[in-house]
């Protein structure tokens, strides 16, 4: 059993020493979880130790400030929270979810927009005559309004970033990833800066305001820095020569030539224009960001190939064979669609094993070599 656990533990930190962005994207949601677990337990604890509450055993009924209106309660949010969920489960999975999520957000916020609409007719018509003749510059006494931040605009930037990052992979979600944590990291400090300014007024009885925001014009360019920089090392354009490094030849591409046979891993050159067309002892194909094949047969304990064909148009994809254990056997290298090659596959044994693509961890296949 402490064989298995330790296995288990180098399988996973393996994952962080040796990037496998699959792999990592799959850990996501574990790491969530682990901070609200945290989290939760902490905030248990500070309830546990917290003093009585300094009030009578009623609850103490809500009032609202003169001159102050509060909204009552909506399910809009909810509604609009349901369809970006759909939306974005569509992009990363393209097909009717991606016409369901559009058409729930436009219904959503629609539903939303004629509630704010009706409300605000019925506050207008009740809340006119009782304006004051001065209008102040600053709110009630006892009402605090945060001040102006750019820190939204620049969340949704960031979020914007990631989004593309989960759809294309590689270099663009590492760049999300990096964008997202600059974009709210300063988010967190300014509400911990405003929650010590509130705590300090209910001991001085004076609320100070935050500083006027300046534009972060540093922010935004790192984030434009961070999302070109992700498009260039995505398509290959840098660093320089590497689009050409090393990569597969398209379909109908003349032949180099080579007085060797290719490397393990490698795709095999393609005919020329009126050379046969491309065959393989296993045909896999790459459509929708996902594989038509769930599963394929092929030879076992001897070389075979792989015809890959990649029916994405400018999205890069490729074939990892992984055993039983999870643990990787061979890999090919990334083609860019839309684009057909022979991959050269070693030796492997007979048995059960699971075909991948590595930029797109949704993207999985049984195979069986016998």
């Amino acid at each position: 059993m402490l064989e298995s656990i330790w296995n288990w533990f180098l399988d996973l930190t393996s994952k962080l020493v040796i990037p496998d962005w699959g792999g990592l994207i799959l850990l996501l949601p574990v790491g969530v979880m682990a901070v609200v677990i945290i989290w939760l337990i902490y905030t248990v604890r500070r309830l546990r130790g917290a003093p009585p509450a300094r009030r009578g055993k009623m609850p103490v009924p809500p009032k609202t400030p003169a001159g102050i209106h509060m909204p009552g309660p909506s399910f809009a949010p909810v509604f609009a929270a349901v369809g970006s969920f759909l939306l974005f489960l569509g992009i990363v999975f393209p097909g009717p979810i991606l016409w369901l999520g559009i058409l729930a957000l436009v219904l959503t916020l629609i539903y939303w927009l004629r509630e704010s609409m009706r409300l605000y007719d019925h506050d207008v018509e009740e809340t006119v005559p009782a304006l004051p003749a001065v209008v102040h510059d600053g709110p009630p006494p006892g009402v605090h309004m945060p001040g102006p931040s750019f820190r939204p605009i620049i969340g949704a930037i960031g979020m914007t970033i990631l989004m593309f990052g989960l759809v294309f992979g590689g270099w663009l979600l590492l760049a999300g990833v990096i964008a997202l944590i600059l974009s709210l990291v300063p988010w967190l400090f300014d509400a911990i800066g405003e929650y010590r300014r509130t705590v300090e007024a209910d001991r001085t009885g004076h609320l100070e305001n935050g500083p006027l925001p300046h534009v972060p014009r540093l922010m935004f360019t790192a984030l434009i820095v961070l999302f070109v920089g992700g498009v260039l090392f995505q398509t290959g354009i840098l660093p320089p020569g590497a689009a050409s490094a090393g990569g597969a030849t398209p379909s109908g591409a003349p032949a180099p030539a080579s007085s060797g046979p290719a490397p393990s891993g490698a795709p095999a050159p393609s005919a020329g224009p009126s050379g046969p067309a491309l065959t393989g002892d296993v045909t896999i194909t790459a459509k929708g960001i996902a594989f038509v094949e769930p599963s394929v047969t092929g030879p076992g304990g001897k070389p075979f190939t792989v015809l890959f064909d990649n029916e994405d148009n400018g999205i890069d994809h490729n074939v990892e064979f992984k055993d039983a254990s999870g643990a990787s056997v061979w890999q090919g290298e990334p083609i860019k669609g839309v684009k057909s090659v022979v991959y050269d596959v070693p030796s492997l044994p007979a048995g059960s094993y699971t075909f991948v693509c590595t930029i797109h961890s949704n993207m999985t296949g049984n195979a069986t070599l016998q």
